[in-house]
C-alpha cells in the first residue's frame, strides 16, 4: 500500500510538471507511462486534444485573411462597422499569435503574418475613410512596411525582413509610375 501511495505521489507531480509546462510533454508522457506502466490513458488522451487545439486556432486565423478581403470589398456595411470588424479580426490573430507561440512556436509565424496582412488592410481601410486623397493610403502602406521591416530586424525574423523590403520596392516603384504617368 505505501508503495501505490508512493506512485500516485508521483504521477500527480508528473502531471503537474506537464501542467505547468516544466518539462516538455514528451518527457512528461514517457515518466507517466513508466510509472503507471502504461494502464494511463490520461496522458496520450490530454496530448492528442494538445495538438488539435492550435492547429484549430491557426486553421481560424487563417480563414480570417479571406474574410477581411470580403468584409471590405464585398458588404456593404458601413464604414465603422467594417473597421470595428476588421479591428476584432486583428486582435484574435494577435491572440491567436500569442496563444501559438507558447504551444509551438513554427505555427506562430503563420499567425503573426496574418496579423500583419489584417493590420495593413485595416490601416488601409481606415486611411481611405479619414482621408479623401490617396496620398495617406499611399503613407500607410509605406510605414506598415517600415513597420514590417523593423519588426522583422527586432525578433530576428528573415522572412519578415525580406518581405518588408519587396513590398517597400513594389510600393515605391507603384507611386513613381502612378505619379509620372
Amino acid at each position: 500500500m505505501p508503495d501505490n501511495n508512493r506512485i500516485n505521489i508521483i504521477v500527480n507531480e508528473i502531471n503537474y510538471w506537464k501542467r505547468n509546462k516544466l518539462l516538455p510533454d514528451t518527457y512528461c508522457d514517457y515518466l507517466l507511462a513508466l510509472y503507471t506502466k502504461g494502464e494511463s490513458d490520461d496522458f496520450s488522451k490530454s496530448s492528442s486534444f494538445q495538438t488539435v487545439i492550435p492547429i484549430l486556432q491557426l486553421v481560424l486565423c487563417t480563414l480570417l485573411l479571406p474574410f477581411s478581403f470580403l468584409v471590405i470589398y464585398f458588404t456593404r456595411f458601413e464604414d465603422v462597422l467594417q473597421l470595428t470588424i476588421l479591428f476584432l479580426f486583428l486582435i484574435y490573430a494577435i491572440w491567436c499569435f500569442k496563444s501559438l507561440k507558447k504551444h509551438t512556436n513554427n505555427l506562430s509565424h503563420v499567425a503573426l503574418v496574418n496579423a500583419l496582412f489584417i493590420m495593413l488592410l485595416f490601416s488601409i481601410h481606415l486611411g481611405k475613410t479619414l482621408a479623401s486623397g490617396n496620398f495617406f493610403v499611399y503613407i500607410t502602406i509605406l510605414l506598415n512596411f517600415i513597420c514590417w521591416f523593423f519588426l522583422g530586424y527586432i525578433k530576428q525574423l528573415k522572412y519578415l525582413k525580406y518581405a518588408s523590403i519587396i513590398g517597400l520596392i513594389f510600393a515605391i516603384l507603384y507611386y513613381f509610375i502612378k505619379f509620372i504617368i
